[in-house]
């Protein structure tokens, strides 16, 4: 099948959807932690503190042995059924690890399934067609983008396995390929048609652990907390039906997909107004790997980190063309005209922000800015509605990209967050701003927009600003969102939990975005956008292969 590399592949792969979950929809506009323990160590050389009393956004449930209704023993207990909960599960059951598998929800993979790209380092196929990476120069740029804040031993763990990983789960049947450019893994079907991470990369390896008699999956079976001995950590607590199973195991491997689902902890945690920022990930996503990691004394990593994605439309999903066509870079919008960007005002009718930097993607810089307002408003006017209009460019768009939804007049004309008026002091109204404060916004806009020479107070290239002039006028309310939170705990480069003294906890391993090593700012979604799906995979991979060798399996 034909997997050369596209326009499509590289928008998508380079950012667009590096961890997006593009068929999610949410409707939207909804109008700290204890001290530190102290440390310790046994003679082996691994960490024996206990964590600080759980924070009250912490979900986890009190445990009296007395309520156990049973006992399990394995060798491996795997908490959370994405990429890097499948990867750890089905690779140690393949090393010949007895594995008890857990998924706190009815849905096998969460929001691994909806995923799209998956940045890797050095598999086979890119050894072949390019060469080995510059691994130093990626490790500097990770670093940099961090501002030298993450976990470098995390890092290199990513970095070092993640070709490994990959190839591993390419041979079980994973249908994932570069396209011979880049180090950027997309999924595809059997004719070439390109698909997400659950269809091309995950039913894969599920029908491959059904193969394995000794992998024990089981749906709907929280984690609900942690168990601790002398020595470390000795497995979890889980709830099945009525019933409370203790299931002792010698490696408790932790990948339940950060915190994002949580608003208590998003409250506690985050930088900013959490409830200003609409999480696109699927339910179960309640920090409870998280929060069993630091009682086992873990040490915290990029606590408020997230994984931001573009912003989109009030009251739509972030791939309907609505949310496209007012949200997106415009290079984004290929292969349609490219056209620039829109302005963006606040509650006060004012503008709070450079709009012509979009195009680098620093999804990070935009969510802050807009989730630090109150209200945000895109500004466009009938000219912007006439150019991307109509059926035929609906079906364009969703031909090369693979996503989108609803034609764009409809959408408009439709949403109850959207606002249009023949003249800026009338939109305001509609809006609830103040008319003469975005008059005179959009006077200086559209002033500088055509060329009036004027320095922008935000910085913004007048050559990139469109200006609205054709009526009527519109605005579309819009709000920050995120696919997940990704700072958690950290992990090293075998993928253990470390304490406070930088030492492993003994039984214990923190995977995917659980696992805080990557980052210390936010998401680097421009600059490595499927680095989160790359390590997710990558330190279950490694987490498997480090328990099993402790087991004496590898």
């Amino acid at each position: 099948m034909d997997k050369g590399i596209s326009r499509r592949d590289f928008i998508v792969g380079g950012g667009v959807f590096g961890a997006s979950m593009a068929a999610v929809g949410l409707a939207g506009c909804a109008p700290s932690n204890g001290g530190l323990p102290s440390t310790g160590t046994d003679a082996s050389g691994t960490s024996t503190h206990k964590g600080a009393d759980r924070p009250l956004s912490s979900r986890l449930v009190e445990v009296d042995e007395g309520d156990v209704a049973r006992t399990e023993e394995c060798d491996v207990v795997v908490c959370g059924s994405g990429s890097a909960g499948t990867y750890a599960a089905i690779r140690a059951a393949e090393l010949g690890a007895h594995v008890i598998w857990l998924e706190k929800t009815s849905l096998k993979g969460g929001t691994s399934t909806v995923t799209e790209g998956t940045l890797a380092y050095n598999t086979q196929e890119q050894l072949d067609a390019q060469g080995p990476a510059d691994l130093q120069a990626e490790f500097e740029a990770y670093m940099q983008w961090h501002n030298w804040g993450a976990y470098a031993p995390g890092i290199w763990c990513y970095l070092d396995n993640s070709g490994e990983a990959l190839d591993w789960a390419i041979s079980h049947g994973a249908s994932m390929s570069t396209g011979g450019q880049g180090s950027l893994l997309s999924c595809f079907d059997e004719e070439g048609n390109w698909t997400n991470n659950g269809e091309g990369m995950l039913k894969p390896l599920w029908a491959y652990g059904e193969t394995l008699d000794n992998l024990d999956f089981r749906l709907e079976t929280p984690a609900v907390n942690i168990i601790l001995d002398d020595e470390g950590v000795g497995g979890v607590y889980a709830k099945s039906g009525d019933d409370l199973v203790r299931i002792n195991a010698k490696a408790t491997v932790l990948a339940t997909g950060g915190f994002g689902k949580n608003p208590e902890m998003c409250a506690e945690r985050l930088r900013v107004p959490s409830e200003r920022v609409v999480f696109l990930g699927f339910d179960g996503q309640d920090g409870d790997g998280i929060n069993m990691a630091l009682t086992a004394g873990a040490l915290p990593q990029a606590p408020s980190a997230i994984m931001y994605g573009l912003s989109k439309a009030c009251g739509e999903s972030w791939s309907s063309m609505l949310s496209i066509f007012t949200q997106w870079p415009p290079s984004y919008r290929y292969p349609l005209e490219i056209g620039k960007t829109l302005p963006m005002v606040n509650q006060s009718g004012k503008r709070f922000y450079n709009e012509t930097l979009a195009e680098d993607a620093d999804t990070a810089r935009l969510n802050t800015a807009i989730a630090s307002q109150s209200k945000v408003f895109t500004l466009f006017d009938e000219a912007h509605v006439e150019a991307y209009e109509g059926e035929d460019k609906l079906n364009e768009f969703v031909a090369f990209m693979g996503v989108g939804s609803g034609e764009f007049r409809s959408l408009v004309e439709s949403s109850d967050f959207v606002w249009k008026a023949d003249s800026f002091e009338e939109l305001a109204e509609l809006m609830g701003v103040d008319s003469e404060a975005l008059a005179a916004t959009m006077k200086d806009y559209n002033n500088r927009a055509k060329g009036d020479g004027s320095h922008d107070p935000f910085g913004a290239d007048p050559a990139l600003m469109t200006p609205l002039e054709k009526k009527p006028f519109y605005a579309v309310q819009v709000e920050a969102c995120a696919y997940s939170t990704c700072g958690g705990v950290r992990g090293d480069s075998e993928a253990r939990a470390t304490g406070h003294d930088d030492l492993p906890i003994k039984g214990l391993f923190v995977c995917g975005i659980d696992n805080g090593s990557m980052q210390f700012n936010d998401y680097p979604y421009g600059l490595h956008g499927g680095s989160g799906q790359g390590a997710a995979c990558t330190t279950g991979y490694v987490a498997a292969n480090t328990a099993c060798k402790d087991l004496g399996l590898a």
